[in-house]
């Protein structure tokens, strides 16, 4: 074993030499060792060590514990030849300064804490924001749907105004509100409240005027969900009271429009939607209609006819009975009931005249076109009639016109429309189908 030993000159750690010349402790080097002993010694076996004397080259018989004399041994005299280097030892790894790790642990204080409990809420909150703006979205389909194949009830021109400028702003603005909170954006929030809260009250407001009360529940049924979902940053539960609102309002929107659809089909509903004075079913050549006032049917001339609503039809003329209206031509079919003194006429011939009259007043420019006696006094006859055209805003229109007496009643009926379609709709010959009873 080698007792060769090196004190550091920069730390003063004394330690034996190693394969990098480095100290274990400071980790430098480069300078001389300093040696304690430059030559090494025969091992002595342990017994022998213990026998030997205090005096220098002189051995000496010492007594054992157990009284038998111990053998002397010679020390060994220095030895002359030059002692032999150690062998090569493998090179070991010696830390430097810098890649020396520190033993003292991190403080627990400095450590960041994880920001999950704060990322669920935004993330809930963004999720809520990207659902109402699909509902916004799939609101703008329904509420237009809503304006052309669900009739009003109301007939007034300002209230369908005021419908029909709520319906384009509405749904372009759900629209647009949708689209952006699809896209992650909230900077329409605002926009949002105001448009839900107007459109409560204004849409529910008139729902309620026009006794649809359903409507008017789905209406603030639909606002409060969405409001909820949009506006504010819900919990789950009331998150999921307003989808639930909400899905409601959407699933009886759903199921009106299919069964309007199985008892009437969506065109017919646009057509009486856009023309708030029409109702009913649609009527075709195979169909004929019954008066109120007085007994009589009279045959539908062709098909797309629609009765108007009463209370258009008094407003217009207290004596019509019955009005029919074609809304895809603009041809109309009517029949008037008045008694024969109230006529002013002592027969037909003077009836027809009355209502010619009649015709000049309102249109002035009508022209006759043929007379069913051509001059000829009409004495008991039953039955008159008269064809001509005249201006009907500012398109040119034809007339036909037939007088009925039956008793003490005398029954008008006038059919009139575009002259290009008048004789496509069969309008010609039409007032002539009547059979009073």
């Amino acid at each position: 074993m080698d007792d060769t030993w090196i004190n550091c000159p920069h730390c003063g750690l004394k330690h034996r030499p190693r394969a990098q010349a480095l100290c274990p402790r400071c980790g430098r080097g480069g300078a001389s060792a300093g040696r304690e002993s430059a030559v090494s010694l025969p091992s002595i076996p342990a017994a022998a060590r213990a026998s030997s004397t205090g005096m220098p080259g002189i051995p000496v018989a010492r007594a054992s514990s157990t009284g038998m004399p111990s053998v002397p041994v010679a020390r060994a005299a220095a030895a002359s030849a030059p002692v032999s280097a150690p062998p090569a030892r493998a090179a070991e790894y010696v830390p430097t300064v810098e890649y020396i790790p520190s033993l003292e642990p991190t403080p627990a204080a400095t450590s960041t804490p994880a920001p999950a409990p704060q990322a669920a809420p935004a993330s809930q909150a963004s999720s809520m924001l990207l659902l109402g703006g699909g509902i916004l979205l799939l609101n703008a389909v329904l509420h237009l749907f809503e304006f052309l194949f669900l009739p009003s009830v109301s007939t007034d021109p300002s209230l369908r105004a005021a419908q029909l400028a709520g319906t384009l702003v509405g749904v372009g603005l759900d629209a647009v509100l949708g689209v952006s909170f699809l896209l992650g954006s909230n900077r329409f929030r605002t926009l949002a409240f105001v448009r839900l809260v107007l459109g409560m009250f204004l849409f529910g407001g008139m729902s309620l005027y026009q006794v649809q009360y359903l409507f008017t529940l789905v209406v603030f049924a639909f606002s409060c969900g969405v409001l909820v979902l949009v506006w504010s940053k819900p919990s789950s539960f009331l998150g999921g009271v307003a989808l639930t609102a909400v899905l409601l309002s959407v699933a009886v929107e759903l199921i009106g429009f299919t069964r309007l659809a199985s008892t009437q089909s969506l065109d017919e509903r646009m057509k009486i939607a856009l023309r708030p004075d029409l109702e009913g079913r649609q009527l075709g050549a195979e169909d004929s209609v019954v008066g109120d006032r007085h007994p009589y049917k009279l045959r539908i001339p062709s098909e797309g006819w629609f009765r108007r609503k009463e209370s258009v039809v008094r407003a217009a003329d207290p004596d019509i009975d019955l009005w029919l209206s074609h809304p895809d031509y603009n041809a109309h079919l009517t029949v008037a009931v008045r008694g024969w003194n109230e006529a002013q006429a002592e027969n037909l011939r003077e009836a027809r005249d009355l209502a010619l009259h009649d015709l000049r007043l309102q249109y002035p420019d009508f022209q006759v076109a043929e007379t069913s006696d051509n001059g000829t006094p009409l004495l008991d006859a039953s039955l008159a009639t008269l064809t001509g055209s005249a201006t009907r805003a500012g398109k040119p229109f034809q007339f036909e016109l037939s007088l009925y007496k039956t008793g003490n009643t005398l029954l008008r009926v006038m059919a009139f429309g575009p002259t290009r379609s008048f004789e496509s709709l069969k309008l010609a010959g039409a007032t002539t189908g009547l059979r009073p009873d």
